[in-house]
This record gives structure tokens, sequence and C-alpha cells, in this order.
């Protein structure tokens, strides 16, 4: 009974994060609409009808929306930042020492494209089987600014704000609460699932789930949350900014060249990361035996 209990509280940061992305939107329309009720009352127009033409068209630009997530993002990271800290034991300002190791950084710039190039081809892959679900998510994109056009505040917000809001709600919550009641492998797996339902769009939610399993397994591995959110941000920083500048091709040759080559810089990654946590324990670990020994 008390594993079911831990099981079914693991479900209330995802629900409680989706409420706060409400209240943020809330906040923010009725603020502009306070705003608008005072211009038609003080301003240059008395028109109903145009006050809320006006309003519509703030609600539906990118600008708007952006704003949201900046005001949904910054309460999050405080809430979840101290439930995390509280709760969980969350450490926020860790040795560099112990606990970190320059391999594991390195592993985890690997994992950067590795986990790009999958991901890409995984949504490729289901995009032939379920078009209507690329299109949903591509609409998606563009209502939320993430195009061409994309602005320096979206750019802010998608590669710093939400991965720190996201890993702390997902990996540093989520699956902290999951480990009470279930074994790493099953924590990890449903942490991701949830962190890929909380996407709410078919083709985002898979691929997020998929990149939330590795975030899951270097964040619990690394025994820092940090470096899960070092990932997030490359990988968020690589598909908003780097991607537009790299050619990929459409040739066979360059289809299976950049699918091997995701395939060996993410098990490259994963390998090189393992290696350099085991020898940042193994350093902790004679640093204590020597402290010890002086003790003595």
């Amino acid at each position: 009974m008390k594993n079911f209990k831990h099981f079914m509280f693991a479900f209330v940061p995802p629900l409680l994060v989706i409420g706060i992305q409400y209240l943020a939107s809330l906040f923010a329309m009725g603020v502009s609409m306070l705003i608008e009720s005072s211009w038609c009352a003080f301003g240059n127009t008395s028109d109903i009808f145009t006050a809320l033409d006006q309003l519509e068209s703030l609600w539906m630009s990118s600008t708007f929306n952006t704003g949201i997530l900046l005001i949904y993002n910054a309460f999050s990271i405080v809430v979840f930042g101290l439930w995390y800290y509280m709760k969980y034991g969350g450490n926020y300002l860790p040795n560099p020492r112990t606990a970190f190791h320059p391999l594991a950084l390195l592993g985890i710039v690997m994992l950067t494209p590795g986990t790009q190039y999958l991901t890409t081809y995984i949504m490729t892959f289901v995009a032939s089987l379920f078009p209507d679900w690329m299109n949903a998510y591509m609409e998606l994109l563009e209502t939320a600014g993430m195009d061409e056009n994309i602005s320096l505040l979206m750019i802010l917000c998608s590669v710093l704000f939400a991965p720190f809001c996201e890993e702390l709600v997902f990996r540093g919550v989520t699956m902290k609460q999951l480990l009470k009641c279930l074994p790493f492998w099953a924590a990890n797996l449903v942490q991701a699932v949830l962190f890929g339902i909380f996407h709410m769009n078919m083709m985002q939610g898979i691929y997020a789930a998929c990149l939330g399993v590795v975030l899951g397994y270097v964040c619990e591995k690394g025994g820092s949350i940090y470096y899960s959110i070092l990932l997030h941000i490359l990988f968020n920083f690589w598909g908003t900014v780097i991607s537009e500048y790299i050619w990929i091709g459409d040739s066979i040759f360059s289809i299976i060249f950049w699918f091997l080559f995701g395939i060996a810089m993410t098990a490259g990654g994963l390998l090189v990361f393992y290696f350099g946590i085991r020898k940042r324990n193994a350093r902790t670990a004679a640093a204590l035996q020597a402290d010890t020994a002086m003790q003595a």
C-alpha cells in the first residue's frame, strides 16, 4: 500500500506543472484584458469590438505565447527547485571535483548530436506512418514561434528556462519519487513516458519520451541533476540554433551515414559518460580513504 501511494504521488508533479501552465496563461490573458480595458476607457477608442479583435490578435501572437512560457518556466523553477531541494536532497552547490569529471562531461557533449539525430530519424519514421501527427507538430511549432523567424526571447526560453524547469519536474522530483517504490529502470521508464505525455503532442511526445530515458540515466548515474540539465540545454540548443546551419542531404548515402553517426555518438557518449563517472567515483573514494587515514 505504501509503495502504491508513492507511485500515485509521482503523478502530482506533472499535473501540477500543467496547472501552472494554465494559471500562467490565465494571468497573462487577465493582465492583457485589464490593459486593453483601460485603453478603451481612457485611450483613443471606446469600440469594444476593436478591443476584442486586438486581444485576439495578441493572444494568437508568438510574442504573447513566449511571454507565457517565460512566466510559467520561471515560477515552476522556483516551486520545483524548492521541492527538489527540501524533499529529495537536491544539491545546488556540489563540489565540482567530487560531482563532475571531464570524461563524463565529454560524454554529455557526444550525446548531444547523437540523440538529436536518432530522435530525428524516429520522428521521420513515425511521420511516414502518421503524417497528420507531423502536420500538427509543425503547426504547434509555428504557433509557439519556433520557426525560421524565431525570436531571441524564444531561444532563451527554449534553451535555458525550459531545460531547468523540465529537469526539476521530471528528473528532479518525479523520478526521485518513483525511486521510492520502483527499481531505477522502471522509474526511469515511467518518468520518460510522463515527460512525453506532458508535451501533449504525439510527435513531440514520442521523441521527448525517448530523450527522457537518456536524461534520466545521466541524472541518476551521474549523481547530479546538472548532468541532465546540461544535456537538455545542449540538445535544445542544437535543435533550435545549430541544426539550421548543418546540411544533412537526402541521398541514400547521407541518410545511412547520419543514422550510423547518431548511433555511434549516442553509444559512444554513454560509454564515455559511464567511464567518466567510474573514474570520478574512484577518485572520490580514494580521497575519502586518504582523509580517513589522516584522521586515524
